[in-house]
């Protein structure tokens, strides 16, 4: 399992917290520039703003005509002048500010130009030919189908001997508000004194080809840095952290590096706080050649303070190395090859009602191989083989050839059928040996496209054949990444209810019921310095599960995402690690309500959990454990460059939570809060 220690803008069940409204620093056009004209020195400020004056107007003089002519098609339409005559190969250029993408054309011999299809989005309009001061202004997209039109003005650039100083001044101040980029491209084209692209209707709007150009791509980097008070993970707990990427191209190569630091300080937490102190340390690195292959490599190092449990007071170690790989395999074939590397101590426990099949340290190999392809147009086919090799009770004075270890290997295939266009056939079977054991589970599935945008969805599985393992197996699984269904459970039965309008607006509604076969601990956060957070399940709880998802666009500005699961069951035979065996009940409910104001660039995401597990002793003896935790969330992200006027790309962040609830035999409602605040940038 990997815990991640990325932050303010990471990637939603993504999933469930992890990409968040606002976090993808989109800006709107503040929408006006504005000049006082008294006096010599203001006609000077006013003569320095008039190209980017000039533009605004016109692009408000011409929506109507656009508005009228666009009816009958979409993107980004417009012309661009001189200040007597349209101008010709004038270079456009749309620069999406969420992912940084650049698209170009060049303007026709009427100064025409066009993007078409441009996604929604927040983008920088750049129009740009030798001899003329360039000119940038923002435009928001709310929807891809529509069509705008904008209509720009370029003031000549004055020789530079005879220039004079404001004109020359627009000039540079002009550039800074171009990305590099964008401004690599118009250098280059300058200095060789030839036309890059031609503008070409049924090509317009392509994104930009920078190898074709023969421009070289520059490097793209964004910086985060975070810090603030936490009650939950530790009593008067100071965290910080910071984390740098650097995405780019090296001939037809994309690389991508990306590293991160946090710094926990404080007591441990009276709640089975996870730590008092710690570190924790991320470094990935991300090789891709086009589509057709791709190498990720990523390491995770978390050295942690003991618990405040009366035990297992030691330190908390955690480390994880993962190398994945894959490869484009003829038209239709693809592979992929993954290998990881687990050493923990003390991370996976909880104290002394964690579950006996939970080690105290262990190690963790894991290799797998998978090959997916497409059989004609009505069917898809994936196999795999997976290997995995744990090493129990792992310390200082062991000796690896004394421990236990467990080893398992499954081979996997599943695929899908379309028997007719509105029907689609699901299959698959899942076998294991582990320890000289085997168990298979076939796999079965049907989806439904009833007609408009309805689909249904229904699909069950079950061991049906299983031998008696050597060691108990026990996985760690984080709530918003994992597939209990394919993960850890004996039997899987689901059924679903889908709609989608449009490319903002959703429903789903679903309801699986579980059997689960292992030993799991189930995270309900990646918060690397706070497992308390968690629920365990063990073999024979049954788990019925209730979910909800709704995307809605409230208004043209305002765009709302509302997750709900619901789940109740339990009564497993719970071994615990005192050696006595209690009857499990769990009970969970995640909700969360993600919304992003457009028109200000603003974030707001609200979640609540509550979890609860309670362990009734068989037999009458003994007294219960319980396990009951409340959690409020909200965060807000803002970016700045609807304030203010910014070269680069800032957004500023704000965490709050609240946590209550009690563990083990303890009574404890203290109300216990984090707040965080940090900053964002992107260049």
């Amino acid at each position: 399992m990997i815990f991640s220690s990325s932050f303010l803008g990471t990637p939603a069940r993504a999933r469930r917290e992890c990409a968040r409204g606002g976090q993808t620093f989109d800006r709107l056009d503040k929408g006006a520039y504005s000049s006082e004209i008294v006096g010599e020195r203001s006609m000077k400020a006013a003569w320095r703003s008039l190209p980017l004056f000039l533009a605004l107007v016109l692009v408000a003089g011409a929506a109507r005509a656009g508005a009228a002519g666009g009816a009958d098609r979409s993107g980004v339409g417009g012309r661009v002048l001189g200040e007597a005559a349209p101008l010709p190969a004038a270079g456009v250029y749309a620069y999406q500010l969420a992912d940084l993408s650049v698209r170009k054309v060049l303007t026709d011999p009427k100064g025409n130009f066009l993007f078409q299809d441009l996604p929604k989005g927040l983008y920088k309009i750049i129009a740009h030919k030798p001899g003329f001061i360039p000119v940038v202004v923002m435009l928001t997209r709310t929807a891809a189908q529509n069509y705008q039109f904008v209509e720009l003005q370029l003031a000549e650039r004055p020789a530079a001997a005879g220039a004079a100083a404001s004109q020359e001044e627009d000039f540079w101040l002009a550039r800074s508000r171009i990305p590099g980029d964008v401004l690599r491209d118009m250098d280059q084209g300058e200095r060789s004194g030839v036309q890059l692209v031609r503008f070409e209707p049924a090509d317009a709007g392509r994104r930009l080809n920078l190898e074709q150009l023969g421009v070289q791509t520059g490097f793209r980097t964004d910086f985060q840095a975070m810090t603030g008070v936490d009650q939950i993970a530790a009593a008067d707990g100071l965290v910080s952290g910071a984390g740098v990427g650097i995405k780019g191209k090296v001939g037809q190569m994309q690389v991508g590096v990306r590293g991160s630091f946090w710094q926990l300080n404080g007591s441990p937490a009276s709640i089975g706080g996870a730590t008092g102190a710690g570190q924790a340390r991320a470094l990935s690195l991300d090789l891709a050649h086009g589509n057709s292959s791709r190498i990720t490599v990523s390491s995770l190092s978390n050295r942690l303070a003991g618990r405040d449990e009366g035990r297992d007071a030691g330190p908390m170690d955690f480390e994880h190395y993962k190398l994945n790989w894959t490869q484009e395999v003829g038209e239709n074939g693809r592979s992929e090859l993954s290998a990881q590397y687990t050493a923990e101590s003390n991370f996976h426990r909880r104290g002394p009602v964690s579950p006996l099949a939970i080690p105290q340290a262990s190690q963790t190999w894991w290799l797998e191989g998978a090959y997916t392809t497409t059989l004609g147009d009505r069917n898809m086919l994936q196999t795999g083989l997976r290997y995995r090799e744990r090493q129990f009770g792992l310390s200082a004075a062991s000796r690896p050839g004394d421990l236990p270890v467990s080893e398992s290997i499954d081979a996997y295939g599943h695929g899908g059928v379309s028997v007719r266009p509105a029907v689609l056939l699901e299959y698959g079977l899942y076998s294991t040996l582990s320890d000289g054991s085997l168990s298979l589970m076939p796999q079965g599935g049907i989806v439904l496209q009833l007609g408009g945008d309805w689909q249904a969805r229904a699909g069950a599985s079950r061991r049906v054949m299983e031998g008696k393992r050597l060691e108990p197996d026990f996985l760690p699984s984080l709530f918003e990444e994992t597939d209990l269904c394919e993960q850890g459970s004996s039997a899987c039965y689901q059924v679903g209810l889908s709609r989608r309008l449009g490319e903002d607006e959703s429903l789903s509604f679903s309801a699986s019921h579980r059997e689960i076969g292992e030993t799991l601990r189930l995270y309900f956060n990646n918060e690397i310095f706070d497992q308390s957070e968690s629920l365990y399940l063990v073999r024979g709880d049954s788990l019925p599960e209730m979910r909800i998802e709704l995307a809605k666009k409230l208004s043209p500005q305002i765009l709302t995402r509302l997750e709900s699961s619901i789940a109740a069951g339990g009564g497993g035979a719970f071994l615990a690690a005192d050696r006595r065996t209690y009857e499990n009940q769990v009970r969970y409910m995640v909700t969360s309500l993600d919304t992003q104001f457009l028109g200000s660039s603003t974030g707001v995401f609200v979640a609540f959990h509550h979890l609860s597990q309670e362990l009734q002793p068989t037999g009458g003896k003994g007294s219960a454990a319980e396990v009951d935790l409340e959690r409020l969330r909200l965060q807000l992200t803002q970016d700045l460059g609807f304030l203010m006027d910014l070269t680069a790309d800032w957004a500023v962040q704000l965490n709050m939570e609240l946590s209550r609830g009690t563990m083990t035999s303890r009574s404890d409602d203290e109300l216990r809060r984090r707040l965080m605040g940090g900053i964002a940038v992107k260049f």
